[in-house]
């Protein structure tokens, strides 16, 4: 194994840990992302609420539910994660019934019962065929799929520059302006388009689809 590929591969084994600590440690999870990206946190998950409209919207890996007083202000919003923790945190903010705890690829929901999927910062679990079809399928005909994959921050200023190189150090070296791989969140029933979103000191990536006909039981 060459260097380079040796480094990516301990990169991605200490993202895949410190990820697995912070679902376990939910408490910790909101603090941290302000403290390494300050508003653009918050701002690069509102980029999806231009695409939620009147309806029903599930935020799929809600999280902490940070975002869904908001999105409960544009549809019925539910929130859906698999961790406690995440769950415990997110009940705070919100009223009982918004929560459900469950997997992204058994989703306990009829056909058809969502006009807007909603996902910010997911795990990878989001790229697994099962949850794709699990989104396609409480999707309603013509219904949004929208995921914030990744967002960046070009402009880092006084004291978070040292926060910048170790945000660098964790991540990897990204291209600026790139969007991820056109085909990463490809799936016959949802396609899509890659949406780059100027916050004020970087940028969003987002994936926007449509369902494209009447979701069937199974996916």
């Amino acid at each position: 194994m060459s260097d380079k590929r040796r480094t990516r591969e301990i990169r991605r084994r200490l993202q895949l840990w410190s990820f697995d600590q912070l679902y376990r440690h939910a408490w910790f999870y909101d603090p941290l992302s302000r403290l390494v990206f300050g508003d653009e946190w918050h701002r690069w998950r509102q980029a999806v609420l231009p695409f939620v409209g009147p309806g029903r919207v599930l935020d799929l890996g809600c999280g902490t539910g940070a975002l869904l007083p908001e999105l409960h202000e544009r549809a019925i919003a539910v929130g859906v994660d698999r961790s406690p923790s995440m769950l415990r945190v997110a009940s705070r903010r919100v009223r009982r019934g918004w929560l459900v705890r469950a997997a992204a690829g058994a989703l306990p929901f009829r056909d058809a019962a969502f006009t807007t999927v909603v996902s910010t910062f997911p795990a990878p679990f989001i790229l697994e065929r099962d949850t794709l079809a699990e989104v396609a399928r409480v999707l309603e005909p013509g219904g949004r799929f929208v995921v914030v994959l990744g967002g960046e921050i070009t402009d880092w200023r006084g004291w978070r520059r040292p926060v910048g190189a170790l945000a660098r150090l964790f991540y990897g070296d990204r291209v600026r302006d790139a969007t991820p791989s056109t085909d990463v969140l490809a799936y016959p029933a949802l396609p899509g388009v890659w949406h780059t979103v100027a916050t004020p000191r970087g940028h969003a990536h987002l994936w926007v689809a449509s369902r494209t006909d009447r979701p069937a039981a199974g996916g």
